[in-house]
């Protein structure tokens, strides 16, 4: 996605290309080449160039507590007969306003339909009353199989870069199974539940969201990720993965996962050490959250885990680490999971069967809230939040951002204060603190904020 005022893509997250392509070999319309023969890009080009469209988002961000419109481009692909358009997350998955550009240059407004952070991916639907009203039409185009690509495949990428016309590059398939460390969108984690497709087509801001495509005609990836100063480096969100995430935006609007609060190392050359035989690897817990249901169920860092509801896992290697995460993160909420730990150091025989429940699993960032008598911003307080800043478990509603010489700033609130208590009463959650504000504002009096700052707890006089 191209931000007007920044490049959101940061480099990183932008996809997909821009130079013009050769046309080569047509072979008839039906024809699929194996690995190694002539690829017949007019015939996947076809297939899919007219269902690739360009999106116009505006987003609402809170910035020093002040609400601002933030507008940019990026790119999509409408997967079904209904206008669902498949994208990433951090191009449309926070947006207010989608204006859809089609291939015939119309414009059809866009809904979004749901997102989901963790894979960058979002669903955007078009409004079908004014499909109906301009007598629009538009094609689609085929979801495939990613499990099928092979190294050296070619491939072509598609997308709208830097907001331009529709482009296309070309490419083969670099890896089918490229391991990223985990990393964020604007504070939103991203990429823990799958690897990536890597790529050699070139990639550039505003291509996010573009599709991967084989030729077959078919999508076999959402472009993604391009790594800036690279020569052709770029990646994408393989389409199995987005199988799974559309079905879930499609039944619920949302992506539900469980958490058990474990953080896991690949066992690579570690196998001695922690005395595990080579025939059953397994995969290291490195750390364990606190109060988690981990924690709770008696794991412990440096466990060895073997296996998952009686099913083993090896992760020797760091490929394998998002399979493991996606297996437990699959759970139902709230059910129960069995690990199956060796404590190596311990015991070489003894292996414990720990009994855990799920909860459900939540990201650092919530939704964001403007306290408009305050002139701040406010969410609720996740436990992920208090994880990354090594902040005890506690309850609490989370400042985001404070105006100048406003109500909040002139009492000494901060970015980053942890409200406790309002006016003396504990507030846990947004619709707590709603109502103790409201209450407040009707009666215009000055009142106490307690808040926990810098680990320690401090009280600030609210003046009306």
């Amino acid at each position: 996605m191209v931000n007007v005022r920044r490049a959101l893509g940061l480099g990183i997250f932008a996809v997909s290309l821009t130079t013009t392509l050769a046309m080569t070999g047509c072979g008839p319309k039906n024809y699929v080449p194996a690995l190694g023969a002539e690829p017949n890009v007019r015939y996947a080009r076809d297939k899919v160039f007219p269902a690739v469209v360009s999106l116009d988002v505006a987003e609402e961000r809170f910035i020093n507590g002040q609400a601002r419109t933030i507008r940019g481009t990026g790119s999509g692909t409408i997967i079904d007969a209904e206008g669902h358009i498949l994208t990433n997350f951090h191009v449309a998955g926070r947006g207010k306003k989608i204006v859809v550009t089609l291939a015939n240059k119309e414009t059809i407004k866009g809904t979004l339909v749901g997102a989901d952070h963790w894979t960058d991916l979002a669903l955007v639907k078009l409004d079908p009353e004014e499909i109906k009203r301009k007598n629009v039409t538009f094609t689609y185009a085929a979801v495939g199989d990613s499990e099928k690509l092979e190294l050296g495949q070619p491939i072509l990428a598609i997308g709208t870069p830097r907001g331009l016309a529709r482009t296309m590059t070309s490419g083969i398939v670099s890896n089918t199974d490229r391991y990223m460390e985990v990393s964020s969108i604007d504070g939103y984690e991203t990429g823990w539940f799958n690897n990536w497709i890597q790529i050699d087509a070139a990639i550039n801001p505003g291509n996010s969201g573009g599709p991967l495509v084989n030729m077959a005609g078919e999508i076999v990836g959402i472009n993604t990720r391009g790594v800036t100063g690279s020569n052709s480096l770029g990646f994408s969100v393989p389409s199995n993965v987005a199988k799974l995430v559309i079905a879930d935006l499609l039944a619920k609007g949302k992506v539900t996962r469980s958490y058990i609060g474990v953080q896991f190392q690949p066992m690579q050359d570690l196998e001695d050490f922690y005395e595990v035989t080579a025939n059953q690897t397994g995969v290291l817990i490195a750390s364990v959250d606190p109060e988690s249901p981990a924690s709770r169920g008696g794991v412990q860092p440096e466990d060895v885990l073997v296996a998952v509801n009686g099913k083993p896992v090896n992760a020797r290697f760091p490929e394998e680490l998002a399979a493991i995460r996606h297996m437990i993160a699959g759970q139902a909420v709230d059910s129960e999971i069995k690990f199956t730990i060796q404590r190596p150091r311990k015991s070489r025989e003894i292996k414990l069967d720990i009994a855990l429940k799920t909860e459900l699993l939540e990201s650092a960032i919530a939704q964001e809230e403007n306290v408009a008598s305050w002139g701040a911003t406010i969410r609720n307080l996740t436990r992920a939040y208090l994880r990354e800043h090594r902040i005890p478990i506690m309850k609490g509603i989370l400042v985001t951002g404070v105006r100048t010489n406003v109500m909040a700033e002139i009492a000494g609130l901060r970015s980053d204060d942890i409200i406790v208590r309002v006016d003396g009463k504990p507030v846990e959650t947004l619709e707590q603190f709603r109502a103790v504000v409201a209450t407040l504002d009707k009666a215009k009096t000055t009142f106490a904020v307690d808040v926990r700052r810098d680990r320690n707890e401090k009280t600030l006089v609210f003046k009306p």
